[in-house]
């Protein structure tokens, strides 16, 4: 416990820092998403596509947030989870 702590303190495990992991899944769903804009600007006027697009970034700006609500509360809980921890003394 006590070299994690460390770690973290030290910036050797930086806990703030989320990697996005690219795989064969990760870009088979860019290419679907590419494939379904190219698509929708192919059928749409352009008033239209700039609304569609406008959405998209509805959405983004949505997931945004959520993420960012997700990673605090998920902060919050480790640091619960610690507290509970240091003040239990029957762990050693």
């Amino acid at each position: 416990m006590q070299k994690i702590l460390q770690d973290l303190c030290h910036g050797r495990i930086p806990g703030w820092d989320s990697k996005f992991r690219m795989n064969s899944e990760t870009d088979e769903m860019r290419e679907k998403i590419r494939s379904e804009r190219r698509y929708f600007a192919s059928i749409l006027s352009a008033k239209d596509f700039e609304r569609f697009e406008k959405l998209d970034a509805l959405h983004g700006e949505g997931h945004a947030i959520r993420y960012e609500n997700t990673y605090i509360n998920a902060f919050k809980l480790g640091a619960l989870l610690m507290c509970a921890i240091f003040s239990d003394n029957t762990v050693q």
